[in-house]
């Protein structure tokens, strides 16, 4: 027989002979260690994770949806506004932990089911948001903590027309709570 066609198995063989050995001495033979987690998947499943919190906190802005808003940020998160003074849709500069978040968008849609329709140019139910978020960048800091900032653009639309709200940037840390990644800090800057 050729020495190349079994050239693949004579490293092998060793360790065969030695389970075999210890088979029939009733011996169990001993396992192979555990593989050490890959880097590389966990970036990839942080940064997917991260991704998917942000999409689902801005989609919930979107539509006015507190509860999921609310649920992207962690429960003792901070949400602050740059600037001197509330500006259009916030009551206040600073938010602390998640019921005051959550606020945020309860208050906006209180005030809209409120809103005198005599008193504005377009008719309410027409309103439509939209929120869009573009060059977003993801830095991953260690295994528990992230940073993000983007740019973010409102637009309004209703049956009256269609414009530009509001238009800024995000800074977000994140940290990777029981294995879920949440918002700790978002700044928003106009």
């Amino acid at each position: 027989m050729s020495s190349t066609r079994f050239a693949g198995i004579r490293p092998a063989l060793p360790a065969l002979l030695i389970i075999a050995a210890a088979t029939l001495a009733g011996c169990t033979p001993p396992k192979p260690e555990a593989a050490a987690p890959d880097p590389l998947a966990m970036r990839i499943t942080d940064r997917e994770a991260i991704e998917d919190v942000l999409a689902r906190v801005n989609r919930a802005f979107e539509l006015g949806d507190a509860e999921p808003f609310a649920n992207g940020f962690a429960e003792d998160a901070v949400f602050e506004l740059e600037g001197k003074a509330p500006v259009f849709g916030y009551q206040k500069m600073r938010y602390e932990g998640r019921d005051q978040i959550r606020q945020i968008v309860t208050d906006r849609m209180e005030r809209q089911r409120n809103a005198d329709p005599k008193t504005l140019s377009y008719d309410p139910a027409s309103l439509r948001r939209y929120n869009r978020n573009s060059d977003s960048r993801i830095e991953i800091v260690d295994a528990t903590h992230a940073k993000h900032s983007s740019t973010w653009m409102v637009v309004m639309k209703t049956n009256v027309d269609i414009h530009t709200s509001a238009i800024g940037r995000y800074e977000d840390e994140l940290e990777k709570k029981d294995s879920a990644w949440l918002i700790t800090k978002r700044r928003r800057i106009e």
